[in-house]
């Protein structure tokens, strides 16, 4: 008997045979990378730009990077990173139960937060202001609309241009993996400019994913914040049982899933309990509605993909209370004043970076000089230039946003505290 390996061919084959007629097949994407590119001989596109994300440094550096809570709060908090690999499993089991591409989804939901800042949601709003003009930095910046920041850009900025391991700049992904990171989230175009590397996705002019893939991973970004958000602000002891349990969304999932805690059955054992139902409850009916809308979609335009207008959601009874959730959050984890304190830290120290950077570039390291300069001068002839020369016109402002965005939190605390005792 004779075994032989799967080509991406068969590959391809296997896609074409067994996933929904609705799903974003891999079969001719490789035409969209920015630049060409010999496909390969076993791994389909999907999976190439899945992988190249797993290998990338931005990707790394995501497991020092907060999402709620200090990463040095505790060992058991969510990681920017152990959010994204909940994103991935969720995403994952949705696109499993619709016959949708696995790969393609889970590529989309690994490089969703790539262009995270350190701190969390707190370090995007400074370099937002900053670089919306509406912070000068006391002084240090003229107040200009360099175009402002928001991380899903920025992701789509490391995929494009900042990560460098090959012969071109950025990760070279296709078009419809980079389109699901950038859609992920809303895009606010009046307030987002960033340059015109993106030309391309913002053309495409839906607000969603034209793909389901890529709305799966928008849906399971909210599905994965509202649960493991709840669950560390439990741990943290920032509400208590009895007040979550008075959550409309949780006497739902009682109702239909969830035994209420048992006499003298401890915190951490229902808050588990609590937790998984959670998730079946909003992936159910995540993939029941979206089933009713594909349908309905179908009927209405006789075609699938793309799909330009919103498909995977929640049904109509589920998403009101799913938001009052959120809300709930909100109020009682995110705004806390334990956390409050660590996000006056956080802008205390990406604005006392960027003032440092502005008027000390040389602190910077090679990387976005060697970007600042490319069209000008060698990597050799850099190390000699007269660094007081520096304009901080927008390209320099923008580098030094990548540079900031680019740092786990620890490097960005120990890198303030350097500049700091000079």
């Amino acid at each position: 008997m004779e075994f032989q390996s799967r080509s991406r061919e068969n590959l391809e084959e296997i896609e074409e045979k067994l996933l929904a007629p609705f799903t974003c097949r891999s079969s001719g994407t490789n035409n969209s990378r920015l630049h060409i590119e010999e496909e390969h001989p076993y791994r389909t596109n999907f999976q190439r730009d899945r992988d190249r994300i797993i290998h990338s440094r931005a990707f790394r550096r995501l497991k020092h990077k907060r999402q709620v809570f200090l990463i040095t709060t505790g060992d058991h908090y969510r990681t920017r990173l152990t959010h994204t690999l909940e994103v991935v499993q969720l995403s994952r089991s949705i696109a499993r139960a619709l016959g949708i591409n696995e790969d393609l989804t889970e590529a989309i939901a690994l490089g969703h937060d790539l262009g995270h800042t350190p701190f969390g949601h707190i370090g995007e709003v400074v370099l937002h202001k900053i670089l919306h003009g509406a912070d000068d930095l006391d002084g240090d910046l003229s107040a200009k609309d360099c175009g402002g920041f928001k991380h899903n850009y920025q992701s789509v900025r490391v995929v494009d241009l900042l990560e460098k391991k090959y012969r071109f700049d950025g990760l070279n992904l296709t078009l419809v993996v980079r389109e699901g990171i950038l859609k992920h989230t809303r895009l606010n175009r009046h307030l987002i400019h960033y340059p015109d590397w993106q030309d391309d996705l913002l053309q495409m002019e839906a607000p969603n994913a034209g793909t389901l893939e890529g709305q799966v991973v928008a849906v399971c970004d909210e599905i994965a914040q509202r649960t493991h958000d709840l669950e560390d602000g439990l741990r943290a002891k920032f509400v208590t049982v009895d007040e979550v349990r008075r959550q409309p969304i949780v006497q739902l999932a009682e109702e239909k899933y969830l035994q209420p805690p048992g006499p003298g059955e401890p915190d951490f054992e229902y808050i588990g309990r609590l937790i998984k139902k959670l998730i079946n409850l909003l992936v159910t009916d995540v993939i029941e509605m979206s089933l009713q809308n594909i349908e309905d979609f179908y009927r209405r335009k006789n075609r699938f993909c793309p799909f330009d207008e919103l498909i995977v959601t929640f049904g109509p009874e589920l998403d009101p209370l799913q938001l009052q959730l959120d809300r709930f959050i909100s109020k009682r984890i995110i705004k806390r004043s334990g956390i409050e304190w660590a996000d006056d830290l956080a802008v205390q120290v990406i604005r006392g970076l960027f003032r440092a950077y502005l008027n000390q570039p040389q602190e910077m390291q090679s990387f976005p000089m060697h970007k600042y300069f490319s069209r000008y001068v060698t990597w050799q002839e850099e190390q000699k230039f007269p660094l007081f020369e520096f304009e901080k016109d927008d390209r320099f402002v923008r580098l030094t946003a990548d540079y900031i965005a680019g740092m786990t939190d620890l490097f960005a605390m120990k890198e303030y505290e350097r500049l700091a005792g000079e």
